[in-house]
């Protein structure tokens, strides 16, 4: 089982596969996308993002997972860090249906532009920024939520992006993150986009060092791709 804290970030690979036979062991890596071809091809993939998202049904299971954490808050602030087409923030808004602020973040200029068009109209004040999740532009303690769907496993070192997610988030907001899952239908995501895939530990593990607690892992439960390719974990930042 590959490590996704081992070696990625710093030598900017992906682990994809690591087991020991007896005092060998054997590992393979890939090289990461490097942030302006992951903007190249998350532009390439805007237009069609949205049908493939509606196929697997992810709209739906991102509405019902939030249901379960979001525990009947209703933030003021929200940042949803890789926004791309708004599929995770336009489930917040249907669950919430309170008025909040939203900024969204995202790496490429066309998938913002596909958020934008989603959101607009909506009961969230909506604010679009092109930005590194690894250096959010934003002051310490921002946001009240902030919310990651498949971002994190795209970059060479997820662990400090969260850190960055965490420093924006107020003592005591809550962080959702959602994650390709180590499985068969996680790994054929991986060869397209070079993706980190984790267990459930591995997930909470990243929660809990990135310095956030009563982190809980958890499963989609609706449409079995959603099940088969993703998982969810939360936490909030200690008061």
């Amino acid at each position: 089982m590959s490590d996704i804290n081992a070696v990625a970030h710093t030598q900017g690979t992906i682990p994809v596969f690591a087991r020991w036979f007896g005092s060998w062991q054997i590992s393979v890596t890939r090289r990461a996308l490097s942030l302006q071809e992951l903007t190249q091809r998350y532009d390439e993939s805007a237009d069609g993002w949205q049908r493939t998202i509606d196929r697997l049904g992810f709209p739906a299971a991102y509405e019902s997972l939030l249901r379960q954490i979001a525990g009947g808050e209703t933030p003021s602030t929200v940042l949803d860090c890789g926004v791309g087409t708004g599929a995770m923030s336009q489930a917040l808004i249907r669950e919430l249906k309170a008025p909040f602020a939203l900024t969204a973040v995202d790496v490429s200029p066309r998938m913002l532009e596909q958020a934008q068009n989603a959101l607009q109209g909506t009961n969230a004040d909506v604010t679009v920024r092109q930005a590194d999740a690894a250096d959010l532009p934003f002051e310490n303690g921002s946001f009240d939520l902030v919310i990651t769907a498949h971002m994190l496993e795209h970059l060479p070192d997820p662990a400090g992006a969260l850190t960055e997610m965490v420093r924006v988030l107020k003592p005591g907001g809550q962080l959702i993150a959602c994650l390709t899952r180590r499985t068969w239908l996680g790994m054929i995501v991986h060869l397209k986009w070079r993706t980190h895939r984790v267990t459930p530990t591995q997930a909470k593990r990243l929660l809990k060092d990135a310095g956030l607690e009563n982190v809980v892992s958890l499963n989609f439960d609706r449409a079995p791709w959603c099940r088969r390719l993703s998982l969810a974990c939360t936490g909030r930042k200690p008061v």
